[in-house]
């Protein structure tokens, strides 16, 4: 329940920004409504329209408004942590399938006269063929040999430590309580 009124807090907030935006007056004293980061900047009424001088007011309000909702909106999820138990529970084994089928393919792909839609081969071959398709496009055979599968065994084990392993960010933020 805690992060569904965070998740419609964050919407509120998003709304509010976008409506302080749309309904800033056009024309409003330099000194109150422009930040201090803008004050080397001419006003945009010196050699402007007075509808592009509107437009960048209400970037300007826009902007200011959606770097505030970021400062309120990470802090309040930052504690909210029960995400990370499931998104390891589903990615540790799926890396781990993934990694097996695609030593699969390479131990395949030794042995050219076996059909890839026969039965214990297609268990394989189906699920990793788009990734390597993509990937061959980019890293062609070497010497006859097709090495796109241990390409992606090392994208996939790279992935791993770094989201998963004993110092993976998933990890951390588990340990840790939050960002």
């Amino acid at each position: 329940f805690g992060s569904m009124v965070r998740g419609s807090f964050l919407i509120q907030l998003a709304q509010l920004a976008a409506v302080a935006a749309v309904r800033l007056p056009t024309r409003t004293p330099p000194a109150v409504a422009r930040p201090s980061c803008l004050a080397t900047r001419p006003p945009a009424e010196v050699g402007a329209t007075p509808a592009l001088a509107a437009a960048e007011e209400r970037a300007t309000a826009w902007a200011l408004g959606a770097a505030t909702a970021m400062m309120v909106a990470l802090p309040a999820g930052a504690a909210d942590v029960a995400w990370v138990g499931p998104t390891k529970a589903v990615l540790s084994p799926l890396f781990a399938v993934y990694t097996l089928l695609f030593l699969f393919r390479t131990v395949l792909s030794w042995f050219p006269k076996y059909n890839l839609n026969a039965f214990p081969y297609n268990v394989a071959a189906w699920p990793t063929e788009p990734l390597l398709r993509a990937t061959r496009r980019l890293i062609p055979p070497v010497a006859g040999v097709d090495i796109t599968p241990i390409v992606w065994v090392a994208v996939i084990s790279f992935f791993s430590e770094i989201l998963l392993g004993p110092q993976g960010l998933l990890t951390i933020v588990q340990k840790k309580g939050g960002f």
